[in-house]
């Protein structure tokens, strides 16, 4: 008795060991499979995704268009040399070597070459604004495809729960034919009704292997993973309203953003092609060494040293209607890029209404579609007592599991569609990124 009791405290240290073990199982795969979160699959996207890495070198095009802008506010600095030798040197033709610099620097009056550095700047804020335009939309892309992966996950659950109860179906049919108690044409409708539920399982596998397909398109993982199922519960809830979404909607969503950079461009490229009306000065320095030999008659050398200082000033009299064409040009750019800007606004405020209908309908279905579960599943169950009591027959049985069936894969749409909802609101406001890359 004192054995046990010894070892009794060490037998339930045990037991609480082996039920963490399992509860940590429950969550992390057993299986050689890598998890991923939603959380893990944007961050990878982010690094990754080849349309993102594209819109990223673009930003460094445009960094290194400011680089060229600037480069034209520095003076040019050029260096030169000679040497020319003559087979009989005389005081015409010496010997002679020479040696020098120069600086050069050209620029308009009225400061074009400010206005063109002022335009790349904004270039760059502009395709900054791209880029996380570009993110946002691929973000949302691998999220929508994330709950489409559990929908359909969720789905294959639900048809082989279909097969597996008409397959004990067929057989309980199959056990009332041989005693007389139905006839051959209930075990011909289980058959029918079971070969029915092995296709939708065979199309559900498909579809899943098919969506799993399109992730490892849209993010670089292995073939053998597994996605850990967050849902939207690790979503904070949205106590918000219409019109707090159309603010931030309007204030925060990069590509007004950037269509409002896109006018600001456009604006100052009318300042610059109207430089062309100014005068252009032309400044250059410039420092020389000459050195020549003089063979007989006369031996010796001559040194010459030079510096120099010019200015040019140059003003287009004519150009046959050159400037005035570029700068109507440039005058219908901007108006292009102030409607440009008009429709993105309305653009966005369209999206930020269907986003909030789409969410509020989405509550409301999920609502009303549990209740229709929770009767289609009773329901199922009474009809199935009747039935094992000879009280219903086999139609009876079959239109309950379709009630049950069709019941559950409106729920599971429910909840995808809701998700997709959440995703659109998360667009439409312009927070997906850090919502969907910080972990909770």
């Amino acid at each position: 008795m004192m054995n046990s009791h010894r070892f009794l405290p060490l037998l339930l240290i045990i037991a609480q060991l082996l039920l963490c073990g399992t509860s940590y199982s429950d969550q992390r795969p057993t299986t050689g499979e890598t998890p991923y979160s939603l959380v893990d699959l944007c961050q990878k996207a982010l690094e990754t995704a080849e349309q993102i890495k594209l819109a990223e070198n673009d930003l460094v095009i445009a960094m290194e268009e400011k680089r060229r802008a600037l480069s034209v506010l520095m003076p040019r600095a050029t260096a030169f040399g000679s040497y020319i030798s003559y087979k009989d040197p005389d005081t015409k033709n010496p010997d002679q070597t020479s040696r020098g610099v120069r600086l050069n620097q050209s620029f308009t009056l009225n400061g074009k070459e400010l206005i063109a550095l002022r335009i790349t700047e904004d270039g760059i804020d502009r395709s900054q604004w791209m880029l996380e335009a570009v993110k946002n939309d691929y973000v949302y892309e691998v999220a929508a495809t994330y709950f489409q992966i559990l929908s359909s996950r969720r789905a294959l659950e639900i048809a082989q729960a279909d097969v597996e109860r008409l397959e004990k179906h067929r057989k309980a049919v199959n056990e009332r034919l041989k005693v007389g108690d139905v006839t051959k044409t209930a075990l011909y409708r289980a058959e029918a009704e079971l070969s029915r539920a092995k296709t939708e399982l065979v199309r559900s596998k498909n579809d899943l292997s098919l969506i799993k397909a399109s992730l490892q398109n849209l993010v670089t993982i292995e073939d053998d993973f597994m996605l850990l199922d967050g849902g939207t519960n690790q979503f904070a809830p949205f106590v918000y309203s219409f019109e707090a979404l159309k603010q931030d909607a309007l204030a925060k969503r990069v590509e007004i953003l950037a269509a409002q950079k896109a006018l600001e461009i456009n604006q100052k490229t009318v300042k610059y092609q109207k430089s062309a009306y100014w005068p252009t000065l032309d400044l250059e320095g410039g420092y020389s060494h000459a050195r020549s030999e003089f063979d007989e008659p006369i031996s010796g050398t001559s040194t010459t040293e030079d510096t120099s200082i010019g200015a040019t000033l140059t003003f287009t009299l004519f150009d046959g209607g050159l400037r005035d064409a570029d700068i109507r040009q440039a005058r219908a750019g901007e108006q292009k890029a102030i409607h440009a800007l008009e429709l993105e606004k309305k653009k966005i405020l369209l999206q930020a209404k269907r986003a909030w209908l789409y969410y509020e309908t989405s509550i409301s279905v999920q609502s009303t579609l549990k209740d229709e579960l929770k009767s289609a599943r009773e329901n199922f169950n009474a009809v199935t007592m009747q039935f094992n009591y000879g009280m219903a027959d086999s139609v009876d049985m079959m239109d309950a599991n379709t009630l049950l069936v069709t019941a559950q894969r409106q729920q599971s749409d429910a909840d995808y569609d809701h998700s997709l909802a959440i995703l659109a609101i998360m667009v439409a406001r312009g927070d997906i990124i850090p919502v969907l890359t910080e972990h909770p």
